[in-house]
Parts: C-alpha cells; sequence; structure tokens
C-alpha cells in the first residue's frame, strides 16, 4: 500500500481560513507538515488561528483582507510564495451565503454579492495562484463549490448560480493547465458543521432544517470530512483534474 506523502516543506494558501471548514483544512495541512498561509477578513480570527497552528510546529502567515480585492489577493500570494519558498497548494474556501427567499425576492445587492465573493474570488485566486505554482514546480489548488453547484436548490437560486460557475471555473481551468502539472478540483459540501451553514441554520432554521433532511445518509456533513477531501485533492489524487467532488452523504445522487 502506497504511504500518504508527508507535506513537509510544501505550502497552503488557504481564502477564508480563520474558521469552518478553511480553518479544518489548515489544521489538517499542517498536521502533515506543510507550511500554511491564510487570508480572511478578520483580523482577530485570523491572529487566533496563527497561535493554533503555529503550536503544531509549522510556519503559518496570516494576511487580512477581501477576495474581492485582487490586488490584496495578488500581493498575500507574492509574499506566501516569498516567505514559504514557494506555493504548492491552494484553496479557494472564502464564500458568502445566500438570504433563503425566492428567487422573486432577491435583489440585486444579492446578485453582486454571490457573484463578487464566491466567483471573482476564486477567479483572482486562481488566476494568481497558477503562475507561483508553475514556478515551485507543480502542484494543485482546490476550490470550494457545492452540492448546490450539481444540482438546483430550492431557496438558493443565486447562491446555486454562482456554485455552478465555481464548478466551470474548475473544469475550464484544469484543462489549460493539464499538461503542465497544476491540477485543479473543486469540492461539493452539502450542509456541514462548517460556518456558512450554521449562520444560515441560526438565521432560516426551518430552511436549514429542510436542507439537511435532503442528505440520504440522515445527517450533515463534518467541517473535517470535506478537509479530508481537500488533502486527497490536493495531494493525493495525482491522476485527477477537473473533478468536482461531492462530499453531500448522498444529496447530489438523485
Amino acid at each position: 500500500m502506497m504511504m500518504a506523502e508527508s507535506l513537509k516543506g510544501k505550502s497552503l494558501f488557504v481564502t477564508g481560513g480563520n474558521a469552518g471548514i478553511g480553518l479544518a483544512t489548515a489544521r489538517l495541512f499542517a498536521a502533515q507538515g506543510a507550511d500554511i498561509a491564510i487570508f480572511a477578513r478578520r483580523s482577530e480570527q485570523n491572529a487566533q488561528a496563527q497561535i493554533e497552528l503555529e503550536a503544531l510546529g509549522i510556519r503559518c502567515l496570516v494576511f487580512t483582507g477581501d477576495v474581492t480585492n485582487e490586488a490584496q489577493l495578488a500581493d498575500a500570494l507574492a509574499r506566501t510564495a516569498d516567505t514559504l519558498g514557494g506555493l504548492h497548494y491552494a484553496f479557494n474556501n472564502a464564500g458568502a451565503d445566500q438570504r433563503a427567499v425566492l428567487t422573486t425576492e432577491l435583489a440585486e445587492a444579492d446578485y453582486t454579492t454571490q457573484m463578487d465573493v464566491n466567483v471573482k474570488g476564486t477567479f483572482f485566486g486562481m488566476k494568481h495562484q497558477i503562475p507561483l505554482i508553475l514556478a515551485s514546480g507543480g502542484g494543485a489548488i482546490c476550490n470550494n463549490a457545492s452540492a448546490a453547484g450539481l444540482v438546483g436548490t430550492p431557496y438558493q437560486a443565486l447562491y446555486a448560480a454562482a456554485k455552478f460557475a465555481v464548478v466551470g471555473l474548475t473544469k475550464s481551468t484544469a484543462l489549460e493547465y493539464a499538461k503542465t502539472g497544476v491540477r485543479v478540483n473543486a469540492v461539493c459540501p452539502g450542509a456541514t458543521t462548517g460556518d456558512m451553514f450554521l449562520r444560515y441554520q441560526a438565521a432560516f432554521p426551518e430552511a436549514a432544517a429542510m436542507a439537511a433532511a435532503m442528505h440520504p445518509m440522515n445527517r450533515i456533513g463534518d467541517k473535517e470530512e470535506v478537509a479530508q477531501a481537500v488533502l486527497y485533492l490536493c495531494r493525493d489524487a495525482t491522476f485527477t483534474t477537473g473533478h468536482a467532488l461531492a462530499i453531500d452523504g448522498g444529496l447530489s445522487v438523485g
């Protein structure tokens, strides 16, 4: 049986990495020896995450910024590569949730938020990550899409549209770089213990209960289960690119 490769000497850049699925992924990569760079909006949470991750014996950089600001994101990526000796993996995880309302009740502001954070932020990330990963000898990018990017989801029309777009970005970019040593995949979680679903649950308990009940495995996922999938796609799935991996308890099957 093939032994799992240590990530010592490798680096991971994760957006939205100070909580939820992003932090769970950073913890898992750090436990495997990778150095971590976190790019997220809340400076206090960034500092807390840095302390936690450095306690695992790795280097951790934190950058406070917004994924919709291309200059901020590009600068953080360049500084990460300079400080950590290159960039090997990236997890474009930052995202925005949507109000649980009918399509006809959504506003232009809802549209802008969904497309800017979920789509533009992922695009900006890949645009500046790929050259750095190429310069480091190759690696992998994982984008956080959603089960809502695979199947229609009631009361989540714009969120679903944005996540379908993330899957499209992933597949198209994967084909562009398939021969270069940069693999690009996506995870597509259902409802999980990540911060986004927990916020949604608090704001829209009935809609959240309906969403959770749609999972055939009769539970929501753990954020750590998504982190394991990100690690698999980045480190272990060496002949896989352009794949949107459902981690949704069977939600997208039927």
